[in-house]
């Protein structure tokens, strides 16, 4: 299980290097039209595609084929969207920026792993579980298609390599600050970096029983009901991967002077930790956060997880109208 902390370090570095931001890289989408995000999400999901169906063809892994549902997924999408756009991070922006020094992201973790643990195994379940057992579907495009995977696995990288074309060719984006050329990985490099790493996170996670890469919203919960209870089996290869990253972002935070204690102002304390709250409903309706559903279910080409990213790119669509604009440090 080392092996878990060791990947949610490098994980948490990279993040914090590459600022991969979820909440403004999905605001963007609609309040400056840059797809400059969603395209180092491809490459990060098409590296992945490349290696998850390699590593299954050689029976190293086995990629998840179930059933999920549909009207809680939908659901859970819009509030995750929604509720991380009112924490200003997502799952994974919880632990990273936390790493940096951001309170309010350290509320929104709080209240984050608290739900989804209540979800899990607390008060929560009573009420989510019916909805988790309604309008049930099957998870994998491939199969429903009755194709081969790596139809698949070529459409989304000849997609992925005419977006990042489209945006060597239309830059739109510089940094302020020259230096900061220098100081952050670009965020195509960064991208590329995360997508190998999940790779090998997926292996190294099998070989301890846990048949799944990266993963953020369940992990969490983990944290906590070890904290509470001391069972041994929350102490698993997930969780130690969430601590990985916070470390990991606290050290290249401190390495490379961006660690600065930032208090929230006073308004926004209750929107962080509601924001938290709402992410955690949302992660357990839709069987996972941004992480999760976005970048790892994406990449075996589940139906939940391109649903899920659908609705939660809608949920930051209408979060626009209420909240203002996030950005990154860079």
């Amino acid at each position: 299980m080392l092996s878990g902390i060791i990947i949610g370090m490098l994980f948490g570095i990279l993040l914090q290097r590459s600022q991969f931001c979820f909440v403004s890289g999905f605001r963007n989408i609609f309040t400056q039209k840059n797809f400059r995000f969603p395209t180092a999400l491809c490459i990060a999901i098409s590296i992945q595609s490349i290696g998850f169906f390699t590593l299954q063809h050689y029976e190293l892994i086995e990629l998840p084929n179930g059933e999920f549902s549909l009207s809680a997924t939908v659901l859970g999408g819009l509030l995750f969207g929604l509720g991380m756009a009112s924490a200003g991070c997502c799952g994974s922006g919880t632990w990273f920026r936390s790493g940096e020094g951001i309170v309010g992201a350290w509320l929104a973790l709080f209240s984050f792993a608290l739900t989804v643990a209540s979800a899990q195994s607390g008060i929560l379940k009573h009420w989510l579980a019916p909805l988790l057992q309604q309008n049930m579907v099957t998870d994998n495009f491939y199969q429903k298609l009755q194709i081969s995977p790596w139809w698949l696995v070529i459409s989304l990288c000849l997609i992925t390599v005419l977006l990042l074309i489209y945006q060597i060719r239309h830059p739109r984006y510089q940094f302020q600050d020259p230096n900061k050329r220098f100081k952050y990985l670009s965020p195509f490099t960064g991208a590329a970096l995360i997508g190998m790493l999940g790779v090998l996170a997926w292996y190294l996670s099998a070989q301890t029983g846990r048949n799944y890469g990266y993963g953020i919203a369940v992990p969490t919960a983990n944290v906590i009901q070890y904290i509470v209870t001391g069972q041994q089996r929350y102490l698993n290869w997930g969780s130690l991967f969430v601590i990985g990253i916070i470390i990991g972002s606290f050290v290249s935070a401190k390495v490379c002077a961006d660690f600065k204690l930032t208090l929230p102002p006073p308004d926004m304390l209750f929107r962080r930790l509601l924001g938290g709250v709402v992410m955690g409903i949302g992660a357990s309706l839709a069987g996972g956060c941004t992480v999760t559903n976005s970048l790892v279910a994406t990449a075996y080409f589940s139906a939940q997880g391109w649903i899920a990213t659908a609705m939660i790119l809608i949920g930051v669509w209408l979060s626009t109208f209420i909240f203002k604009t996030t950005q990154c440090r860079i």
